[in-house]
């Protein structure tokens, strides 16, 4: 392929020379003439060799001293020749677009006369002590952990710290020294497992220095992989050699497949992209022979289910020397004794953002952090100018929201631990305790609104906590009405399990029968009903988020306008929380009963159990929403239509509850299809039937008995209904000001009902 068009590369200055501090910002922007951003453009100084990445949104923030003001700044990106610019230049001035010309066959494989691979290789290693500084060196590097459990962040690491190497021909082990880090974990989340690097990690990330060792490059590693030439591209203006790889057939350990650059002139390493071959999976073990003895003393197992490498070096002083690196991970956690089963999708992010070729003694032993020891379990320190002083990677993403977030669950966690403390010394009936523990929660700041429970059929605690409506000083009670959120779900699949039981529609039917000309017209009802279609949800949607926000919408003109995205699976394949689904259900209904959403809702379920305080899309309610301290943003509530909107209050949703039970809304046939887990929703280690979500592990009494339950989420409100049904419980929990810690109080309450 031919790159035919011109990089325009946008730089804004943030502020020139401090006449203080003698340093300088350049704050920039990597995108190509149709604004599409260019992820790991390279961007860095030619004689200090100081520089970033950019992120995957094209940005970067690069820093400098005054030493450095009559540097070039280089900026490179594959396929396009590389430009040099004066950094005096560039802080001078507020704005400036450069354009880089593509190179004349950028991108463009070339065929060669036969060269053999391992040749190529033997060569690339004679070579390392002239490729590589053999002298003792300092590398800066910068590094942050992203890991995920599903789709919630239960982990955010980064520091900045110095790697003295005693050159790369050198047996010595390397040393590490920390400037600066900071991390925060989910501990709940996490279930106390120390997620991190130690200084070891990083060096192992270096191929060529730890090339002895290599799994892929050590003698004995190039033995078990097969090599394939593919002759030479254009790497950032630089001829090399593309060698494809993959583990031998037959061979019975985990190994590797991928790629491998080689500069045509020097035979340096330049690239390295690896991942777990799927020839070798079945033999992939988590650690060592030590490591897994550990564990399994300790009932504990870990699965590899993804490895995954890229590995740059670039040329510093007649020299190449590692660049960054990208490590993607996939590690599944599972213990019996800690009742635990999750996978968790660990993203590192390394590079090296300073380089001294002259550097003094190594470090003495006690600034140098050991080896086998965790660099998250050093010095930490979140407050908002923590990297002002230092060259880093910009995150993809609001990396403060996030830190903040997952500090505001680990208090919510010390809560829990401290309300068990209390629980322990409290004496009394458990209506008492249970009263305690609500009071706790809301004295604390951390719940406000009612709470209705139910055991054996019978009410042991109605009561309001707080304020409704703080300008109208009306306080919460069992009559107060808030919006539900998602909780609404489970009444749009009651009123389609209505209209099946009735004939007038099947769970095997499809969205093309109601809506012939729709793009998704294969899926069916059920994996609407399951999240299982595939649909991305239009609320993750930032466009369609601030047009929904803005004004009303008709169903039908959303189904065709934020229901048509491109899917994100095979139909049936894979779960995947999605409001589209449960939108173009509601769409559904309204086609099948020739009423709107909300009526068919008053008249199939709200007026006939008597649930007068109740309905969809209400204008006014008697309470007022807080979403983050402030009242909550008006939008039209209607456009969550299946979805959301339904407001209630603890009162009108026992109702609905002693509606199930006597198989008023539905026989007790459809009410167990509805109950029973068709997919696994592992964001909330739940199953999911049709609009319900039924515990695994959220709750320690689901070990011995069906918890059934769906929380709900609309800005200011938050809802939590949960029913064991064998011993009749009910737990309604209703906020109107955000989010609670809904989980840890239900845990605890039906730990009190035991």
């Amino acid at each position: 392929m031919r790159v035919t068009f011109l990089l325009a590369v946008l730089f804004t200055v943030c502020h020139a020379i401090n006449a203080q501090n003698d340093h300088w910002v350049i704050a920039g922007e990597v995108r190509d003439p149709r604004h599409a951003p260019l992820p790991s453009a390279s961007v860095r100084l030619v004689i200090k060799g100081t520089g970033t990445l950019t992120n995957q949104s094209g940005q970067f923030l690069l820093k400098g001293n005054a030493a450095s003001l009559h540097d070039t700044l280089e900026i490179s990106y594959l396929g396009f020749s590389t430009q040099r610019l004066a950094v005096a230049g560039l802080a001078a001035q507020k704005a400036t677009v450069i354009q880089l010309k593509p190179l004349p066959a950028a991108l463009q494989e070339v065929v060669v006369k036969p060269l053999h691979p391992l040749e190529l290789l033997e060569n690339a290693r004679k070579r390392i002590p002239d490729n590589y500084f053999t002298n003792p060196h300092v590398t800066r590097g910068f590094y942050r952990i992203d890991t995920k459990k599903g789709a919630a962040h239960i982990m955010l690491s980064e520091a900045v710290f110095d790697i003295y190497n005693f050159g790369y021909t050198a047996s010595k082990t390397s040393q590490f020294q920390l400037q600066k880090m900071r991390s925060v974990q989910d501990e709940k989340a996490s279930h106390g497992i120390d997620l991190g690097l130690k200084p070891k990690n990083l060096y192992e990330f270096d191929q060529v220095k730890e090339i002895a060792s290599s799994e892929l490059l050590s003698k004995e590693g190039i033995k078990k992989h097969q090599f394939t030439m593919r002759g030479v591209i254009n790497y950032h203006g630089r001829e090399v050699y593309k060698i494809l790889f993959d583990q031998k057939e037959g061979i019975k350990e985990s190994l590797f497949k991928g790629q491998l650059l080689l500069d045509a002139e020097s035979f340096a390493f330049v690239s390295i992209q690896m991942e777990r071959s799927p020839r070798g999976m079945a033999w992939c073990k988590y650690g060592d022979a030590g490591t897994r003895a550990l564990l399994k003393i300790l009932g504990m197992n870990i699965d590899i289910r993804k490895e995954a490498w890229d590995i740059t070096y670039r040329p510093y002083g007649g020299k190449w020397i590692l660049s960054s690196v990208k490590n993607d991970n996939i590690l599944n956690f599972k213990s019996k004794r800690g009742f635990y089963d999750f996978p968790a999708d660990i993203r590192v992010d390394y590079i090296i953002t300073e380089i001294d070729t002259l550097p003094g003694n190594a470090f003495v032993s006690k600034e140098a952090l050991g080896n086998n020891k965790f660099i998250e379990l050093q010095q930490a320190d979140n407050n908002a100018e923590f990297w002002k002083d230092y060259n880093i990677l910009l995150a993809d993403y609001n990396s403060e929201a996030i830190a903040r977030e997952i500090e505001a669950r680990n208090s919510a966690f010390s809560l829990k631990e401290k309300m068990e403390s209390k629980l322990r010394k409290i004496r009394g009936e458990v209506t008492t305790r249970i009263d305690s523990i609500c009071s706790y929660y809301h004295n604390m700041g951390a719940f406000n609104g009612s709470a209705l429970i139910q055991y054996k059929g019978k009410i042991i605690l109605v009561k309001g906590y707080g304020m409704a409506d703080k300008e109208k000083a009306a306080t919460a009670a069992d009559t107060t009405q808030y919006r539900i959120g998602s909780l609404s779900k489970s009444f749009t699949a009651q009123l389609v399990l209505q209209l099946v039981r009735e004939n007038k529609l099947r769970l095997q039917d499809s969205i093309g029968r109601f809506f012939p000309s729709h793009v998704h017209g294969a899926v069916t009802i059920e994996q609407l009903l399951t999240h299982t279609s595939g649909i991305p949800s239009y609320t993750k949607n930032d466009d369609y988020t601030a047009k929904l926000m803005s004004q009303p919408y008709e169903l039908p003109e959303m189904v065709t306008a934020f229901c048509s995205d491109q899917p994100e699976f095979t139909a049936g394949t894979r779960f995947s929380y999605t409001n589209s689904g449960y939108l173009l259900l509601a769409a559904i209904i309204e086609k099948v009963t020739g009423q709107s959403y909300g009526q068919v809702l008053q008249e199939r379920i709200f007026k006939p159990l008597g649930m007068d305080h109740s309905g969809f899309g209400l204008p006014v309610l008697n309470s007022t929403g807080y979403w983050m301290g402030q009242k909550e943003p008006a939008y039209p509530i209607k456009n969550m239509a299946g979805a959301g909107g339904i407001a209630s209050t603890v009162q009108d949703l026992l109702k609905w509850d002693e509606a199930m039970y006597k198989g008023t809304v539905l026989p007790d046939s459809l009410l167990a299809a509805s109950f029973t887990p068709r997919a696994d929703y592992t964001d909330w280690d739940a199953g999911y039937g049709y609009g319900w979500m039924i515990d695994k592990k959220m709750f320690r009494k689901s070990q011995q008995h069906t918890i059934i339950y769906h929380p709900g989420t609309d800005f200011g409100y938050y809802s939590m209904f949960v029913r064991q049904p064998d011993d009749q419980i009910l737990i309604i929990l209703l906020s109107n000001a955000g989010d609670f810690p809904r989980f840890d109080m239900t845990d605890l309450i039906l730990k009190e009902l035991e």
